[in-house]
C-alpha cells in the first residue's frame, strides 16, 4: 500500500486492488495498481480522469456553470424499483419524496431546479437525460435506492459515466464508446465526490465508492450528471432509516451541501483562471 499525503490531500494506493480512497473516500479504478520494484504504476487514464480532477481541479480549464439543476426520481408509475415488502416501501415513492425535498433546500439556496417528474408516473430511461437538456441543464442528479439478494448488504455509491475508451468499474458490458457527457469527464469525478462524501461522512453510510457505469440516464446527459443509490432498502437496519422521513429530510440536506461544495470548487476554479 502507497500512501501519497500533501496539505491538502492523503492518497492511498494498493497493489493489485481496483480502488483507491482520497481523503479517504474510495474511488473505483479502471486498472488495478501494479509494481515493478519499489515502484507503483496506476494507468494514465485512471490518475487523469480519476485523481487529478480532485486534487488539481485547475488543470481542466475554464469550469461549467451551476444554475441550473435537473432532479431525477428514479422509477415512477409501473415501475415500483426495489422494493421492501416488510417494510412497505418502494423506490419510486421514496426518490419522489427525496427528489421534492432536496429542490426545496437547493431552491432556498438560489439554484434554479427542476425535477423530471412531479408526479407517480412512468418516464423512458432516455426520456430523463433528454428533459435535462431541454432545460439546459448545469448538473443531473438521478437519485435512487438499491436492493440485493444478500439482507446484509448495505452502504452508498455513486455512478457517473467512465471516460472514453476506459470500461465501466461495474462490469457492465463491454462498451467503451465516447458519450456526450465525457466533456465533462472532471467535473463529474468532483460533483460525484462531494455527494459520495458526503453520504460517507455525514449520513455515516458504508461508502461503496465513486463507481462508473453507462447506465441509460447517464448516458444521454449533456452535462455533468450522476446517479446516487443511497442506500440499501433490502438491508433491514438501513432500510428503516430510509423509510423516515427525518432521515431523508438530512439526506436532501446532506445532497444540497454537496451541491453546494462542487459549487464552491467551480468557482474557485473560474476566479482562477481569470
Amino acid at each position: 500500500r502507497y500512501t501519497l499525503s500533501s496539505e491538502w490531500a492523503t492518497i492511498e494506493i494498493e497493489e493489485g486492488r481496483r480502488t483507491c480512497t482520497v481523503n479517504g473516500i474510495q474511488l473505483h479504478l479502471s486498472r488495478a495498481p501494479i509494481t515493478r520494484g519499489t515502484l507503483l504504476y496506476i494507468m494514465r487514464g485512471d490518475y487523469q480522469k480519476t485523481i487529478e480532477p480532485l486534487i488539481l481541479p485547475q488543470n481542466f480549464g475554464q469550469p461549467p456553470r451551476l444554475r441550473t439543476i435537473v432532479i431525477d426520481a428514479g422509477h415512477g408509475g409501473r415501475d415500483n424499483g426495489a422494493e421492501s415488502k416488510s417494510l412497505k416501501v418502494r423506490e419510486k415513492d421514496l426518490t419522489f419524496d427525496l427528489a421534492k425535498r432536496l429542490k426545496t433546500l437547493l431552491e432556498d439556496r438560489g439554484y434554479n431546479v427542476i425535477l423530471t417528474r412531479s408526479r407517480d408516473e412512468f418516464i423512458e430511461l432516455d426520456e430523463r437525460p433528454a428533459r435535462a437538456a431541454r432545460a439546459n441543464a448545469d448538473l443531473f442528479i438521478s437519485l435512487h435506492f438499491n436492493a440485493s439478494t444478500d439482507a446484509s448488504v448495505r452502504g452508498a455509491e455513486t455512478y457517473i459515466l467512465p471516460p472514453a475508451g476506459m470500461p465501466a468499474t461495474n462490469g457492465s458490458g463491454s462498451d467503451t464508446s465516447a458519450l456526450p457527457g465525457n466533456k465533462f469527464d472532471a467535473w463529474n469525478m468532483v460533483a460525484a465526490y462531494y455527494v459520495q462524501r458526503e453520504l460517507a461522512n455525514t449520513m455515516g453510510a458504508q461508502d461503496r465508492g465513486v463507481r462508473r457505469a453507462r447506465f441509460a440516464v447517464l448516458r444521454g446527459a449533456k452535462c455533468p450528471g450522476m446517479l446516487v443509490e443511497s442506500g440499501f432498502v433490502s438491508n433491514a437496519a438501513e432500510g428503516s432509516k430510509l423509510a423516515s422521513i427525518a432521515y431523508r429530510q438530512k439526506l436532501a440536506s446532506s445532497l444540497a451541501d454537496a451541491v453546494d461544495a462542487y459549487s464552491r470548487t467551480l468557482k474557485r476554479v473560474a476566479s482562477a483562471a481569470k
